[in-house]
């Protein structure tokens, strides 16, 4: 209904003959609800696009695949998403990778979705921008999940599964039925077992942090 939105998904626009999987829609109600809970002066069209985001991502937990809520870099032909909860700074830390390496681009700044397929994974480019701004029909092998805390020095260590699936929780779709949160944990025991890799990389905002990831996690 709102501009942020048609804007956004324009680019991801199918004209295929494939039947539809998922049907969405959300309300004038809804939104002027949502708004009402929400801190600050929220534009509709935000708003919307959030509301959007929250069906889409619930809804393709069915489909084999997931959100995790991070900032995504292609490099080298692979995907690298940097997850964190709100203000710890993947943004900050992907637009290091940016500035110091020529051969990265973000192709999701808050909201990518990972689709699992056997011992592979590809984590997609949605329309949902997070109000970042990025939001491109890319798609690409993930190759790794990078969890990140703040810290005063730069160092990349591997988790356990338990820490892992913690981790992928908070930073994934919520407020699930029981039959969605089923297939919910079906998708992150087939991640832990696909190829994909993950890291904790406590960093600062310097930019020896992407230096010392880049080394770290790219292979």
């Amino acid at each position: 209904m709102y501009g942020n939105l048609r804007l956004f998904s324009a680019p991801f626009i199918y004209k295929g003959e494939r039947p539809v999987q998922i049907s969405l829609s959300v309300t004038d109600s809804q939104i002027e609800n949502t708004k009402k809970r929400m801190v600050g002066n929220t534009s509709p069209g935000s708003i919307e696009n959030f509301l959007y985001s929250c069906e889409f991502n619930r809804a393709v937990i069915k489909h084999n695949a997931m959100l995790i809520h991070s900032s995504g870099i292609i490099c080298n032909n692979g995907a690298y998403l940097f997850s964190a909860a709100s203000g710890v700074g993947k943004s900050t830390h992907t637009r290091l990778w940016l500035r110091e390496f020529g051969d990265v681009h973000i192709f999701n700044d808050d909201k990518p979705v990972v689709r699992i397929d056997g011992n592979q994974a590809v984590a997609c480019g949605t329309p949902f921008d997070g109000d970042s701004g990025i939001a491109l029909n890319e798609s690409a092998p993930l190759k790794a999940v990078v969890f990140l805390e703040r810290g005063e020095h730069n160092s990349v260590r591997l988790p356990d599964n338990k820490e892992i699936i913690q981790k992928l929780y908070f930073q994934t779709a919520h407020m699930v039925s029981a039959e969605t949160a089923q297939a919910m944990l079906s998708n992150f025991d087939e991640l832990l077992k696909s190829d994909v890799r993950f890291y904790i990389l406590t960093c600062n905002m310097e930019p020896e942090a992407a230096h010392v990831s880049r080394e770290a996690i790219v292979k």
